[in-house]
């Protein structure tokens, strides 16, 4: 655990001995299991009932490969659950994907909006921009939204990622696991809903309309789950972990955006309402940093697939300006 005060050199988690796969995410793997059981003090005990009313199977299917994220025109290799194993399912290139989306959002707001911003209050240099930063940050989303279409082995020595970088520039990779495997609960509560709530009710005779509610009730349930391990004390680290479950939520939702250029779903709700009504139901701060990381994943997306949104300049709030895109989206002049 010395890496933990280290200041200078390479930092390595790989452990040939206990992690699996083949991507950088792999060092992260361990941990996804161990935040999902304890999601809340009550989960674990939930978790065994499912378990022993086997409505669920006691292990995580993470499906390694070197394979892109797509199968073809409508299959991905997102997180599911499966129907006869009863387990939830995640694939290694798809979490590649989020915590690449997550960094690539987290950086561009903390060195883009956040700095800006403190240094203006301030009235000088506080916070030193880094174009750098705002570069890698840009190659990292290139990564990611090319391991939707195709496989390419994730370059440790160029790129930012989990398991090997430098101590001195520990800090945005280490925040973003934070965030990730916060965005990767949510993900596991969701599809644990759906194999507590949903699998058995589905059958030849499901409609779409019941597909929809199933969705909406599985974020909500999600997100309900996670709230419950929320403490609203004003010590550091009750507001830390706080920030840290209720922004993980939101990556969860913004990285879903980048699979398509629209958002409508068949069986499931539209992502901008899936995102906004867990942005509504965290109860948010209207000055809630979350609120700038949705605009940034969004105004990424409006340049993925040029939907040419027309962004305030002078804002009231970043929680204002979500609400004219999310209108903008809703209402495209197009």
């Amino acid at each position: 655990m010395s890496w933990i005060f280290q200041e200078f050199g390479e930092i390595n988690h790989y452990n040939p001995k206990i992690h699996q796969g083949t991507q950088p995410v792999r060092v992260i793997h361990h941990m996804l299991t161990y935040m999902f059981i304890n999601t809340h003090k009550n989960f674990f005990a939930d978790l065994q009932k499912q378990i022993a009313d086997k409505k669920l199977n006691s292990e995580l299917n993470l499906a390694f490969g070197e394979e892109p994220i797509k199968v073809h025109n409508n299959k991905y290799r997102t997180p599911r659950v499966n129907h006869e194993t009863k387990q939830i399912e995640l694939h290694e290139t798809f979490l590649s994907f989020l915590w690449c989306s997550v960094y690539s959002i987290y950086v561009r707001y903390i060195e883009t909006i956040d700095y800006p911003r403190v240094n203006k209050e301030s009235g000088k240099v506080v916070k030193v921009i880094s174009q750098e930063n705002i570069e890698k940050a840009k190659e990292v989303f290139d990564y990611a939204k090319y391991l939707i279409v195709d496989f390419l082995p994730w370059d440790k020595a160029k790129l930012p990622n989990p398991e090997i970088y430098r101590a001195e520039k520990r800090d945005y990779v280490e925040q973003t696991n934070l965030f990730y495997t916060e965005a990767v609960k949510f993900i596991l509560c969701h599809e644990f809903t759906h194999l507590k709530k949903h699998v058995e009710q589905i059958n030849e005779e499901t409609t779409e309309s019941h597909y929809l509610n199933f969705e909406a009730e599985a974020d909500n349930d999600a997100i309900d789950m996670m709230k419950k391990a929320i403490s609203y004390s004003e010590h550091p680290l009750a507001v830390a972990h706080r920030l840290a479950i209720e922004t993980g939520i939101v990556f969860g939702f913004v990285s879903m955006f980048f699979f398509s250029s629209t958002t409508e779903g068949v069986r499931h709700p539209n992502m901008e309402d899936r995102l906004t009504n867990a942005l509504e139901r965290l109860n948010l701060a209207d000055d809630h940093f979350a609120w700038g990381i949705a605009c940034v994943g969004l105004q990424m997306w409006d340049e993925q697939f040029g939907h040419n949104f027309i962004w305030t300049e002078k804002i009231i709030s970043y929680k204002e300006q979500y609400y004219d895109i999310i209108q903008q989206i809703k209402n495209p002049k197009n």
